[in-house]
């Protein structure tokens, strides 16, 4: 969660934080989550000289509101499961009623500011998140400190999974996985020798994810595990796309060293080396067949490929400029290309250029059709995201939102949500029908999003970044628009 603290200041704002609280309210002013009750930031107007002979969370309450919570930039806040209970992390961690407003308990013993608290599931154990470096584990009940979980730089988020069994904490170090029950570490979702994560993308089971990264290879994990189950190496320069073929059994992965490689998943085994493109490799996709591959490059064109044979099959010209992106329909009759301003759309058969769509003004970055085939998506430079109708060209609506680059962008299997990735750090979740924003997810806080991408079960959203990371989303199956 954003703080108003930092809002103010990036905007030239000196504010001492002993005047920030939270108000817990029935009507929402500044929107930050939302339930039976919404959280809201308030600057406080007041200095009160003796704050021990007067109750700080009852002071200048506004019309509805029932009290200020928490002190210091707030971190993060979330209910318990069953609703009754709200942690609020900042400068501490505070323990309310959630139906009263009422401070239960204020939990010590983190350094420096709580990033992000969770409950587990069934309500009786707190995780916290600290720049500390820290994440420390509490019994709800007491408010006793259990167990201090070490060897992360700076905490950034917290979860736990649904059975209560394993917690994950995202740092500037990566992502790790414990067990809550003996807190032991359990895997760290990192390995890559350069920070900058280029590509992610789920095996078609959704047991395996693959990494492309500036430290030249490709990495394999175990999903549920975070098991580091591979590295693929072979490429001279850095990894800019990786894609898994639908039968899962092919991996391939395009490289600034011109060339893409296939990889035999099963074996680890490099395949065979397509060469031809004399310019970075950007993007590659398989058909739906899974008998195609095609790249897109530098050398403004894309290629199409035998997967079985490694022979070229033909080159698509026509692109003025770098070719970012590749995407099949579902049918794998059309491919879409992105590049500068515009998206094409190609037969594939024939390799005919059967209509370019315009609107974009800079950079398109990625490009992708939805299940059904009939939309297709395209994230730009321009800070954008587009629908377009594939059938006609036509322009359905623009996606509004992300404040740099859009970097990529993804349709979940149902084709009822999008996500969009940016230079701005965040990635956001979009209602394709209506086109409306559904949420902001934000840990990744210092470097730009380059990738994301959903399992195939649609339950679960990872996203890979400049600062070496990659996070696992667990997505509400559900999601309600922002308002």
């Amino acid at each position: 969660m954003v703080s108003l603290y930092r809002i103010l200041l990036d905007y030239g704002f000196f504010i001492p934080h002993s005047l920030f609280h939270i108000l817990l309210v029935k009507e929402t002013i500044y929107d930050c989550f939302i339930t039976a009750f919404t959280i809201n930031i308030l600057l406080l107007t007041t200095m009160v000289t003796n704050s021990s002979a007067q109750d700080y969370t009852q002071w200048n309450l506004p019309e509805g509101a029932k009290a200020r919570m928490g002190k210091g930039t707030i971190g993060d806040v979330t209910y318990a499961p069953d609703g009754t209970l709200l942690a609020v992390g900042g400068i501490g961690i505070w323990i309310y009623d959630a139906q009263t407003g009422e401070e239960r308990k204020l939990l010590t013993g983190h350094t420096r500011n709580v990033n992000s608290v969770s409950f587990s599931p069934d309500g009786r154990t707190l995780a916290s998140g600290s720049n500390d470096n820290t994440v420390r584990l509490w019994d709800v009940s007491n408010g006793e400190h259990l167990t201090t979980l070490t060897g992360h730089t700076k905490v950034l988020s917290v979860s736990f999974s649904p059975d209560g069994h394993t917690l994950t904490s995202g740092s500037w170090d990566g992502v790790r996985l414990w067990d809550v029950e003996t807190s032991e570490h359990l895997t760290t979702l990192i390995g890559h020798t350069e920070f900058v994560i280029n590509s992610v993308s789920f095996s078609p089971d959704g047991r395996t994810l693959a990494s492309g990264n500036e430290d030249k290879t490709v990495r394999l994990w175990d999903v549920e595990t975070g098991e580091h189950l591979t590295t693929l190496i072979g490429h001279t320069d850095r990894v800019n796309s990786v894609s898994f073929s639908p039968d899962g059994r092919t991996l391939a992965s395009g490289s600034d060293d011109n060339t893409v490689r296939l990889w035999d998943v099963s074996s680890d085994e490099h395949l065979t080396t397509l060469t031809g493109h004399t310019n970075w490799i950007h993007s590659v996709s398989f058909s739906p067949d899974g008998r195609t591959l095609a790249s897109g490059s530098n050398d403004n064109t894309v290629r199409l490929w035998d997967v079985e044979t490694g022979e070229h099959l033909r080159t698509l010209t026509g692109h003025p400029d770098f070719v970012h992106s590749v995407s099949f329909s579902p049918d794998g009759r059309t491919l879409a290309s992105g590049s500068e301003g515009n998206v094409r759309l190609w037969d594939v058969e024939t390799g005919g250029h059967l209509r370019t769509l315009t609107g974009h003004t800079d950079r398109v970055n990625s490009v992708s059709f939805s299940p059904d085939g009939r939309t297709l998506a395209s994230g730009c430079w321009d800070n954008t995201v587009r629908l377009w109708d594939v059938s006609n060209g036509e322009h359905l609506t623009t996606l509004i939102g992300h404040t740099e680059f859009v970097l990529s962008v993804s349709f979940s299997p149902d084709g009822r949500t999008l996500a969009s990735g940016s230079d701005d750090k965040t990635v956001r979740l979009w209602d394709v029908e209506t086109g409306g924003h559904l949420r902001t997810l934000t840990e990744h806080t210092d470097w730009q999003v380059l990738s994301v991408s959903f399992s195939p079960d649609g339950r679960t959203l990872t996203s890979g970044s400049e600062d070496g990371t990659i996070l696992l989303w667990e997505l509400d199956p559900t999601p309600t628009m922002d308002a």
